[in-house]
């Protein structure tokens, strides 16, 4: 990734020439010119349009060859043909004056389209800037907002109020629709806004690198819809999530591969299924809906990081009350607090008697009776309490209330705090009254939501993120932080699978691998006759089960290739028998099948670990609940690798019931450690065998001394596949 300071120029250049101005007002041309100048852009500003003198008031250009001043950045607001023109002019100047660095290129034309003469376009445009050093925004975009230097290209948005939130998005429609919405209420001030359209050149990822270092920012919020590296944009993100919020919305849900059939892990893997691992494995926060995503900016943007995840509601409303706490419910980010002693003491001082206190725990409904003043005793008190990390106050405005003394009242009691300063969420309920009491929190700096159920899922948003904060690793360490020793022995029997043009390893030969990677598997032997199957068995010990091995055969259970629970030597011949005898049945073309002789592990709750190298992410981790149920339940997570101890534990978490992690029906409770391991190595295994294409661990037994995979399957690339 190139130095993203080096991206200053598009928010605050010293010149910038417009290509496209046009003094007819009801162009994008005059009205881009137009915004600019009223956001209070104070740089030089040059017009360029060979038809135009002047446009308004300020003297016009011909071309980038003619302007007289040092130039930083020049904005393309004409027809896509024309671009490339113009793109040549700006290199020659380039090499003549060695002045310009970037250009935003709003015209659209270009790859968005999917024909290859747009293509092509796209293409030449992007070689002509990067042979002069020019860095590129856009095309098809509506280009960079600067509410500190009053630089701005949007030619619907004009004068800003400013604020903490930083704004990338794919959609100019939507990023649009989203300061529309944030100017008109007030309630969400901007720093800076990117529109960056095609990502012909500078990308999320650089740009989210320099936001990471931009003081007037604290919260970043990302519209995506899709990413060419993913990985890239996710190195970037993780870095930048440790230092200042991200919040994401994302749109749009791909199909699943091809090779879904081939395994387990192929079946449940889906773009969106790994974007959703990957942006907790950075710790992104990922709204999902438009609502939330506006919501929880505001919140970040106001308010300061909660210490944890324990909340207070304070109400004076009993429904949404009990609406906000059934959200909170549900939230597994997010749990009630308990009130200290001295707290529940001091609240039933000065509540009425019929108040409800701490039933539940965290909660208090004033009831009827309260007064302004009463807000701020209340609050005082719950700011003071350290079993408490955020509070969330639900107001009624009526008529019996001065709004204005209430909303002083609250923001007097919040700016009081000493020391760790905690988060407070007002939920303001609609009425004649609600817009004043509203507007006094807002420009006390406090953020106001409409409902008690959605403000729930921004703090619990918040709380998250204060997690992440509190056990983010270093940036350096996207792996497991141990030292890592290759397994070069593994990659022995995929070369000879690829050079039998298999498909698949032998289970024998994916057992193999697993232990060349410390994920551990039963005791095993191949057999080719019943003699060696009861030699084997003998060794292993009884209980065994049987399986068939053969290329031939890669779904061994459908074609009755299994038998478990052998107890005897009888039994076993017998088993034998039948499982060649189904063999040739099930693929009369297979040759030299042998038989499987594994020990036999007692009953355990079976998981499924998996790996998928997906065209977009490159290797990736699955997990959770093994046996018919990976699919038919689809509870599965997804992770990146490498991935380290940690994201491994959070994927456990994340994919399985609290209940089967603790321990149910006389189970012993799940070893997360061994497990988690488990998928530290499988992620190591996809990280440096680049031959194979999928992992199947399914079942995975877990036991009070660590996990085993009790049946393994490996799928490999052929020769030439990309």
């Amino acid at each position: 990734m190139l130095d993203p300071s080096a991206l200053g120029v598009f928010f605050k250049p010293g010149s910038v020439a417009l290509v496209g101005a046009s003094s007819d007002p009801r162009k994008p041309g005059n009205a881009a010119l137009r915004n600019m100048i009223s956001l209070g852009y104070r740089g030089k500003i040059y017009p360029l349009n060979p038809r135009e003198e002047s446009v308004l008031g300020l003297p016009c250009f011909k071309s980038v060859l003619d302007v007289p001043g040092p130039l930083d950045l020049c904005v393309l607001l004409v027809s896509a043909e024309l671009t490339l023109q113009v793109a040549r002019e700006l290199a020659e100047r380039k090499s003549r004056s060695n002045d310009v660095a970037a250009v935003v290129c709003m015209s659209a034309g270009f790859g968005e389209l999917n024909t290859s003469e747009a293509g092509q376009r796209e293409r030449e445009l992007v070689q002509i800037l990067k042979s002069a050093s020019i860095r590129l925004i856009g095309p098809n975009c509506l280009g960079v907002m600067d509410t500190a230097s009053g630089f701005n290209t949007n030619f619907d948005i004009g004068a800003y109020p400013r604020g903490p939130v930083s704004v990338l998005t794919q959609s100019g429609a939507f990023g649009n629709s989203f300061l529309l919405w944030a100017g008109s209420t007030g309630r969400v001030g901007l720093n800076k806004f990117v529109s960056i359209g095609n990502m012909a050149d500078v990308d999320m990822a650089e740009l989210l690198a320099f936001l990471k270092d931009d003081d007037s920012t604290r919260v970043i919020g990302i519209y995506l819809e899709g990413l060419a590296d993913p990985r890239r944009f996710f190195r970037a993100a993780r870095e930048v999530a440790a230092v200042k919020p991200v919040v994401l919305l994302k749109s749009g849900r791909s199909e699943k591969g091809t090779t879904a059939a081939l395994s387990h892990t192929g079946a449940v893997a889906g773009a969106d299924a790994i974007y959703e691992g990957a942006l907790k494995q950075a710790g992104v926060i990922r709204a999902r809906s438009v609502s939330e995503f506006y919501d929880t900016l505001r919140a970040f943007g106001k308010q300061p990081i909660p210490a944890g995840s324990r909340v207070c509601v304070l109400t004076h409303m009993g429904g949404p009350g009990t609406l906000c706490i059934d959200e909170i419910s549900a939230l597994p980010n997010l749990h009630m607090a308990e009130f200290s002693p001295e707290t529940h003491a001091a609240l039933k001082s000065i509540l009425a008697p019929a108040a409800n206190v701490g039933r539940p725990g965290g909660y208090i409904d004033m009831t009827a009776a309260h007064y302004e003043t009463l807000h701020h005793q209340a609050l005082d008190l719950l700011f003071r309490d350290p079993n408490i990390d955020a509070v969330i106050q639900i107001l009624a405005p009526s008529a019996f209330l001065d709004q204005k003394l209430l909303a002083n009242e609250v923001a007097s009691a919040y700016a009081a705090q000493t020391g760790a300063v905690k988060p407070l969420l007002n939920v303001v309920t609609f009425g004649s009254f609600a817009n004043e009491l509203r507007q006094g929190l807002e420009n006390a700096g406090l953020p106001t939501f409409d409902y008690p159920d959605s403000v729930a899922r921004v703090a619990a948003n918040m709380a998250l993120y204060a997690h992440h904060r509190r056990a983010a690793a270093p940036a350096a360490a996207e792996g497991d932080s141990g030292a890592r020793q290759r397994a070069p022995a593994a990659a022995q029997p995929i070369a000879r699978a690829r050079g039998e043009a298999r498909i698949s390893l032998l289970e024998t030969e994916a057992y193999e691998v697993c232990r060349q990677y410390d994920i551990r598997v039963p005791p095993f032997a191949l057999a080719h006759s019943p003699g060696e199957a009861l030699a084997a068995a003998e060794t292993i010990g009884y209980p065994v089960a049987l399986k068939v091995v053969s290329a031939q055969i890669l779904h061994k259970t459908e074609a009755g290739g299994v038998i478990l629970g052998v107890g005897s030597p009888s039994i076993l011949e017998q088993s034998y028998t039948r499982l060649i005898e189904n063999a040739r049945r099930a693929a009369p073309q297979a040759k030299g099948a042998g038989v499987l002789v594994q020990k036999m592990m007692p009953a355990a709750v079976e998981l499924a670990l998996g790996g998928i190298r997906d065209k977009l992410f490159g290797p990736a981790v699955m997990f959770g609940l093994g046996g018919i149920y990976v699919e038919a339940l689809g509870r599965v997570g997804f992770r990146m690798a490498p991935l380290a101890l940690e994201d491994a534990e959070q994927l456990i978490h994340e994919a399985l019931p609290p209940a089967v992690i603790a321990g149910t029906r006389g189970r012993e409770g799940l070893n997360v450690e061994s497990i988690a391991r488990a998928l530290v190595c499988l992620g190591r295994l996809l990280e440096e065998q680049p031959e194979v294409d999928q992992v199947d661990l399914n079942p995975v037994l877990s036991y009070r001394e660590g996990c085993m995979a009790v049946d393994a399957r490996i799928i490999i690339r052929q020769s030439g596949k990309p």
